[in-house]
């Protein structure tokens, strides 16, 4: 899914709204700024599923060892 893309006025003005979208709907959205994207808001189960997949540092730490 494409993420919808907010501007940092937008996320201030619409605040309650994106995160319901983001919440509710599971639509991500980018947020920019001078037409850079600063960062991803995504729906709290996908960011959870992520960090549950990724390896934990002191993991990484050990194989090097």
């Amino acid at each position: 899914m494409e993420p919808k893309t907010y501007t940092t006025i937008d996320l201030r003005r619409q605040m309650g709204e994106i995160l319901d979208r983001t919440r509710i709907a599971g639509e991500p959205a980018a947020i920019t700024r001078k037409g850079k994207t600063l960062a991803y808001l995504v729906p709290a189960e996908w960011f959870e599923q992520y960090m549950a997949q990724r390896p934990t540092a002191s993991g990484a730490d050990q194989d090097a060892a």
